[in-house]
């Protein structure tokens, strides 16, 4: 690429990941754009108890508010859209969006994950509302004993369930009719149980809990529901320009959030398992000093 590229970085996905790394880069005076289509997971966090210096919680989409504002203030530009296309061209990155193309130095790819939601609906509602939940990491201690359902019929809800039983010792692994993956009845430990009938009736109840009817009879009033169907990291656009994925489908970093494509880091829950704000914004902070450090050892201030 012979012209000078209009950006130092490109950052793929403005959830809390790609918004920490916009600050920190553009407080190391660095041109850079967040290209974003808005479906960050955080938005659908009803309130988080688990970040730091929220005592009394925070909404997902107050802190992205907040995020937002605060790289606006130092000059980081946003663009809402999808990014269609990334490609190497040279020792530069090129990113189609929205009928633009874009050409940094580096990208950084904060693309996050998607969700396996139960086959309702209102499914993301639930989400929203703090009905259906994702992560009992995130909101378990709220359950306080109470009675909790998992959903889901492999090996992941029955880690879930079993986790759970740090909060409560009512658990119920609820399959929706599917045939459970590699567990028999005769596995389930107690105090878990495993419910394998179809669901005919949810609906959402007061203080984020959810009313169960399967099929057969059975009927729960009141529980707390996780979903345990898995996740779909967004990594397609990374292994098209030669990133190595995991076999979950994510993307491999070093302990500085750099790939095997150079100029390429990701963050954020395309990266770790360990899906958490706290997380993904540090790992956005370590690859913008990164990715500071990288360019100027290459290309001095140009």
């Amino acid at each position: 690429m012979r012209d000078k590229p209009n950006y130092d970085c490109i950052i793929v996905g403005g959830g809390p990941a790609g918004l920490a790394a916009s600050v920190y880069l553009a407080r190391l005076n660095r041109h850079v754009i967040v290209v974003d289509e808005g479906n960050s997971r955080a938005s659908l966090i009803p309130r988080s108890y688990n970040h730091p210096a929220f005592p009394d919680g925070v909404p997902g989409q107050v802190l992205l508010d907040r995020m937002h504002d605060q790289a606006a203030r130092f000059g980081v530009e946003y663009l809402a859209a999808r990014a269609d296309l990334l490609e190497r061209v040279g020792d530069s990155f090129q990113c189609k969006v929205a009928g633009r193309l874009l050409r940094s130095r580096a990208v950084i790819g904060a693309t996050g994950l998607v969700d396996v939601l139960p086959p309702w609906p209102n499914a993301k509602e639930l989400v929203r509302n703090g009905n259906l939940r994702l992560c009992p990491i995130c909101d378990g201690y709220e359950i306080n004993g109470e009675p909790v359902v998992v959903i889901g019929n492999n090996r992941r809800a029955m880690k879930e369930a079993a986790f759970l039983l740090s909060f409560t010792d009512d658990v119920t692994v609820a399959t929706l009719g599917a045939e459970p993956e590699g567990q028999t009845p005769a596995d389930i430990r107690p105090p878990i149980r495993l419910l394998t009938a179809r669901l005919a009736r949810h609906e959402p109840v007061p203080e984020d809990r959810m009313a169960l009817e399967f099929l057969g009879g059975v009927a729960m009033k009141a529980v707390a529901v996780y979903s345990a169907l898995g996740c779909m990291p967004q990594s397609l656009l990374a292994q098209a320009i030669g990133v190595k994925l995991d076999e979950e489908g994510r993307i491999p970093t070093d302990q500085h959030q750099r790939t095997g494509v150079r100029f390429f880091y990701a963050i954020g829950d395309v990266v770790t398992g360990l899906n958490q704000l706290g997380v993904a914004m540090a790992q956005g902070e370590i690859a913008a000093v990164t990715a500071h450090n990288d360019l100027s050892e290459a290309f001095g201030n140009a």
